[in-house]
């Protein structure tokens, strides 16, 4: 006699492959349907959801790829990674490197970068809440300790960096601007992305390599002093100071110390 839990197992492998139905048919109840329709009608709800899901967090994506391809590799996604937790705000994070694996076509560059982007837009999205820093605060602290401190970045917030102009291949998809996208791919230049929700928006803009490098650098704990240097050793001309306050008015951290 199996068990709950190898008949619950037996029903999620049936949902997933139709080829599977027998071992878990007998022991459904009828009701009037036969039992491997009645599966077959559940599997079909469970996979155009979780597409819908799919569909709704990667618009882009989907546009770049055309519905008619986004479709099927969704649906083979879905077979090969069910949602984890019983909350879709989590489901399609390993989207991405799915689409990394699959696709392998020059004719859709930085494609799972563009993917990339918009999970840590729905990431930022759903974090954790914190009040920004105030540039009051910044602005009170002597100018001489700036070298030594350290600053707390925002929950929300994400970067993404990527060999080609995904920011541009983003905007320009949501855009419907085939023509944007043409002009993208022929600049041939890498871009990286910083994503942060201070409040109830997430913003998503373009930011410099050296920029990156500050925040990442900042990210690890490191003071100014080292995350300027940092940054400093991709662009001996980085702005400083106007890096930190676009991040103040971005709301890129919450506190320093």
């Amino acid at each position: 006699m199996p068990t709950l839990h190898e008949v619950q197992a037996a029903f999620a492998r049936g949902v997933l492959d139709p080829a599977l139905i027998g071992g878990i048919a007998g022991r459904l109840v009828g009701d009037g349907i036969a039992p491997e329709r009645r599966l077959g009608v559940y599997r079909n709800n469970v996979l155009a959801s979780l597409r819908s899901v799919l569909e709704g967090r990667f618009p882009a994506t989907r546009r770049r790829l055309g519905p008619e391809r986004f479709a099927p590799l969704a649906l083979d996604f879905i077979r090969t990674e069910l949602p984890a937790r019983p909350q879709l705000s989590t489901y399609g994070a390993g989207f991405p490197a799915f689409l990394e694996r699959s696709i392998e076509d020059r004719a859709l560059p930085c494609l799972a970068d563009v993917a990339r982007l918009e999970w840590a837009r729905e990431d930022a999205y759903h974090a954790a809440d914190a009040a920004s820093l105030n540039p009051r605060t910044l602005a009170s602290i002597p100018a001489e300790r700036y070298p030594g401190l350290r600053f707390e970045l925002h929950p929300s917030l994400r970067l993404i960096r990527s060999a080609g102009p995904v920011h541009t291949l983003w905007r320009a998809a949501l855009d419907d601007s085939a023509e944007g996208s043409d002009r993208a791919l022929a600049s041939g230049r890498a871009e990286q992305v910083l994503v942060v929700r201070p409040e109830l928006t997430v913003a998503t803009r373009p930011i410099a390599l050296a920029d990156l490098l500050l925040v990442e650098a900042l990210a690890q704990g490191l003071p100014l002093a080292e995350a300027a240097a940092t940054a400093q050793s991709a662009d001996a001309g980085f702005d400083l100071q106007a890096a930190l306050a676009h991040h103040l008015a971005g709301g890129s951290f919450t506190g320093c110390h």
